[in-house]
């Protein structure tokens, strides 16, 4: 009976390393596309020079703030936790929770802060060149 139920087990171990085709193949999901800025709707351009993309993970503590900034690249921001509120010179606010992505345009002054229960993570993918300096330029 022993030996009958680790033949049985081994069969269970092995049967479940089998994966459909179905299972295999990669699922792509295109989280946000645009051609200007989330919030304003503001047309965005590309810097002149050498092209240079840069990926910044940005943690954000609850009730932490970015101070009022612009970046000089069009960004787009993807949330994977918690909450943000971007606000503009204007005083007007969108709210962006963990699974949104939203497009930025460059030279576009706002703050953003950590409006969540805990601390908020987001990436930022910035089309930028060769040299640009500063991926966020504070406003004083």
């Amino acid at each position: 009976m022993k030996s009958l139920m680790i033949a049985f087990l081994s069969l269970s171990t092995l049967s479940s390393g089998i994966v459909s085709a179905d299972q295999v193949k990669p699922q792509i999901t295109l989280l946000h596309s645009g051609t200007t800025s989330s919030e304003t709707g503001e047309a965005f351009s590309y810097p002149a020079g050498t092209p240079q993309l840069s990926l910044a993970q940005v943690i954000v503590p609850k009730g932490g703030q970015l101070p009022m900034h612009t970046h000089p690249a069009p960004l787009i921001v993807h949330v994977m936790s918690g909450e943000l509120t971007s606000e503009r010179l204007s005083g007007e606010t969108a709210v962006y929770k963990a699974g949104d992505t939203f497009v930025e345009a460059p030279n576009s002054p706002h703050k953003v802060t950590n409006t969540g229960s805990t601390p908020t993570i987001f990436y930022a993918f910035f089309a930028g060149f060769n040299g640009m300096g500063k991926l966020t330029i504070p406003i004083k």
